[in-house]
């Protein structure tokens, strides 16, 4: 049930977050709050320095694939500005298995893998 709260959660905070991609971005307060909840939680594990992030797969599951996408763009904005980066990309991992689930980047777009 958390998990699904989450996920709608989720898709409030990153219809927000997607914007026209500008030299820095940034995202609201309560969108970074609310990503730093979810690693409290243990539903996301962060390695901004690597730009990857470790989600739990029925979260990830629980999205439609636009939910997934500007998830990741929001993921990319928080883990660059933590390293104090223009250049936006993240790759999204299960964070059990390690299998890489997806890859979003400013220039290159989304990509979901098998």
């Amino acid at each position: 049930m958390k998990k699904i709260l989450y996920a709608l959660v989720i898709l409030i905070v990153t219809l927000t977050a997607f914007i026209a991609f500008a030299q820095h971005q940034s995202l609201t307060r309560d969108q970074s709050i609310f990503i730093e909840e979810l690693v409290d939680d243990g539903f996301l594990k962060l390695e901004p320095e690597l730009n990857s992030a470790y989600i739990d797969p029925d979260l990830w599951a629980s999205m439609n694939i636009r939910l997934k996408e500007d998830f990741s763009a929001s993921l990319a904005i928080y883990c660059c500005n933590i390293k104090g980066s223009t250049l936006y990309w993240v790759e999204v991992y299960d964070l059990y298995s390690g299998k890489k689930l997806a890859r979003y980047s400013q220039s290159r777009g989304f990509k979901t893998y098998k």
